[in-house]
């Protein structure tokens, strides 16, 4: 079964081949104009549809609601299992690597914006100065952030499980479910973190962590918006020769009118620093 809305767009679609393959045909011949030394001379022929009606006989045969099934469901729960770990670990890391940096950035008053993690060390004046280390170079607590990955990723995986079976889902908004995704992201982190001592957690204050968590949830927004915003439409039967058994009173009558407009390319220069930048335009 097809909405009106595909119907419509398949049929401007195939429009819009018609005229390609039109192009490209009288480019072809145009090629062979130019050897034939008897056509040469002569205008390449080329057709094209200005406009078009269209008057096509529809039956209406429901109304197609989104409606998240259970394999949305498991859908849902394998996005977070698959994507979660790898959003998590380098939030983590990009959380530590702010708090290192505020720490540096408070003791010299100025930072490298590659450098991460901290160190101490004494300048030519004899003051100690902070200086920077790679996480890297700290491989138990580079070793500690990842096991913290995993067990976050564990407890989310088995929170949003119970959570997604104890819920409505297919009555909530998009918005809400990524709210309850955030909230228990932040409530499972700061458990996690909290038995970590203050100079290794990787967070500023409370604050960093919630900007972490909404970072992520974010993320899987996107992921979550393809279960919850599924396509609606009215599912219509344009194929006249299945309407026999259809009397006129069950058929509705649509016309459409389809005009053809060139779209042209227009390039902007900016001359301070040469970046061009492409633009359609409707011809």
């Amino acid at each position: 079964m097809i909405t009106f809305g595909e119907f419509a767009g398949t049929l401007i679609t195939d429009f819009l081949q018609a005229r390609k393959i039109a192009d490209a045909y009288s480019a072809a011949l145009s090629e062979e104009y130019y050897v034939n030394p008897v056509l040469r001379g002569m205008p390449v022929p080329h057709y094209t549809v200005d406009e078009a009606e269209i008057d096509v006989p529809m039956k209406i045969m429901g109304v197609r609601r989104a409606e998240i099934t259970k394999e949305d469901l498991r859908n849902i729960l394998v996005k977070i299992e698959q994507k979660l770990p790898v959003l998590l670990y380098r939030n983590i890391k990009n959380s530590y690597y702010e708090k290192q940096e505020n720490i540096v950035f408070k003791k010299n008053g100025t930072i490298e914006a590659e450098q991460v993690g901290v160190a101490f060390d004494f300048g030519t004046d004899k003051k100690e100065k902070a200086g920077i280390i790679r996480l890297s170079q700290v491989p138990e607590l580079k070793a500690c952030y990842k096991a913290s990955t995993a067990s976050v990723c564990t407890l989310m995986n088995t929170y949003m499980k119970t959570y997604v079976e104890e819920n409505n889902i297919g009555e909530m908004k998009l918005l809400d479910f990524t709210d309850a995704f955030i909230a228990t992201l932040k409530s499972v982190c700061k458990q996690e973190f909290g038995t970590y001592p203050d100079e290794q957690t990787p967070f500023i204050n409370k604050d960093s962590l919630k900007k972490m968590c909404e970072t992520i949830g974010s993320a899987m927004f996107f992921e979550f918006r393809e279960i919850f915003e599924q396509k609606e439409g009215i599912l219509v039967l344009p194929e006249t020769g299945k309407m026999e058994s259809s009397s006129p009173e069950q058929l509705m009558r649509v016309k459409i009118k389809i005009k053809e407009q060139d779209v042209s390319f227009v390039v902007d220069r900016d001359e301070s620093s040469g970046e061009t930048k492409r633009f359609l335009t409707l011809g």
